[in-house]
This record gives C-alpha cells, sequence and structure tokens, in this order.
C-alpha cells in the first residue's frame, strides 16, 4: 500500500527537511511564569504534542518585549544579549533549553514564533502600547492609544527580532517563525491605516 502524502517527508526551500507533512500552527499559550520564562507546563505540553506525531510544532507568541504583550503569561526574551559578544546566556535559557528538548524529542522541528504586539496589546496588559503611528484599534474600547515608535526604538527592535532567533536557535530550536500578521507589529508597518510616518520608515513600498 502506498505511503501517505502527509506522511512523506518535505525538504523545504532553506534545506531544512520535515518528517512529515502534518504541522501544528501557532496557539498563545499563556504558561509563562511571573518572570515570563518558559515552564514546565511548556514542557508537558510540547513533548505531548511531539508524541502527536506532526512533523513541524510552532510555538505561541514569544515576546521581543516583555512591555506589550499579546496576552498575560506569554513567554518574553528581553533583554536579549548577543550571544555571540560574550554576554553570557540570557535570564530563562534553562527553561528554553527544557522547552525545545521536549518539543522535538520524537524528531520533530519546533519553531519559535517570536512576536510584538504593537498596538494590539490590550489595556489589561498595557496603558501604553506602541505602533508606528498613534492610531487606536477601536474593538469594544480593549486598547489604548498607542504612542508612534521613534526610529532609535524601531532600529532596536530589528536588532531584537534578530537576537531572539539566535538565542531560539542556542536554545535547541530547530526555527523560527516571525509573527508579521493580523495588526501586530511588523504588519502595522506594512498598512497604510496604521503606518502613516513620513520618515524612512513609511509611505509607499516602492519607495
Amino acid at each position: 500500500m502506498p505511503q501517505s502524502p502527509l506522511a512523506q517527508p518535505l525538504k523545504l526551500p532553506c534545506g531544512a527537511v520535515l518528517p512529515n507533512r502534518i504541522a501544528k500552527a501557532a496557539m498563545t499559550e499563556g504558561l509563562a511564569d511571573d518572570q515570563l520564562h518558559a515552564t514546565h507546563r511548556h514542557e508537558t505540553l510540547y513533548g505531548r504534542w511531539s508524541d502527536g506525531g506532526a512533523g513541524l510544532l510552532i510555538t505561541g507568541n514569544v515576546m521581543i518585549d516583555h512591555r506589550v504583550l499579546e496576552r498575560p503569561g506569554n513567554v518574553a526574551i528581553d533583554p536579549a544579549p548577543d550571544l555571540t559578544k560574550g554576554k553570557g546566556e540570557p535570564e530563562g535559557m534553562a527553561q528554553l533549553r527544557a522547552w525545545a528538548e521536549a518539543g522535538t524529542r520524537n524528531g520533530n522541528h519546533l519553531w519559535m514564533q517570536i512576536s510584538h504586539a504593537g498596538r494590539q496589546s490590550p489595556r489589561y496588559v498595557t496603558s501604553r502600547p506602541m505602533g508606528p503611528s498613534a492610531v487606536q484599534l477601536s474593538l469594544m474600547g480593549n486598547y489604548a492609544r498607542p504612542r508612534a515608535l521613534t526610529e532609535p526604538e524601531i532600529l532596536d527592535f530589528i536588532q531584537r527580532f534578530a537576537n531572539v532567533a539566535r538565542i531560539a536557535k542556542e536554545a535547541g530550536f530547530t526555527g523560527v517563525q516571525v509573527h508579521g500578521a493580523h495588526g501586530y507589529l511588523l504588519s502595522s508597518f506594512l498598512s497604510p491605516v496604521t503606518n502613516q510616518r513620513t520618515d524612512r520608515w513609511g509611505g509607499a513600498l516602492a519607495q
């Protein structure tokens, strides 16, 4: 009997090979401790999903900025030191390693979704969200008016995304997914509704 296409390995353009073609999409967990570190609950959950046989597991939001969370209980890697410059391991690295080990224990891939919620961090998380411009999200009064990021902050966030990706690799995650969807910080830079800047971080994409 021929093997199901879902059970066949899949080689990605980057060279990574998934053991099969089943993936668990990112779903926010809310399982971090009060220091926004991963916990044994992440290990338990992702260990079970690894045992379930999916070739790829993608985590929920791992934030690059503890001030602007997607929800309470997000894991945050902040600050994210540059591991190539001898600054040592960030706080919470042991927990990240345990999470990665559990989530890959059946030979599957585990990708860390790295994220910044931008203006879509709710009022019960922060009263001062951030965005490319000060355009408020009108949704049942759940979101405060964001402040526009300065250029140094934008450059800092770019570096944070890169550093968190490096930390994920160091911890044992096999890849990352950069969250650029549905109104979070990165996607809000791509919309003329939420990005009204007149500097080099705004305007038409052709520029």
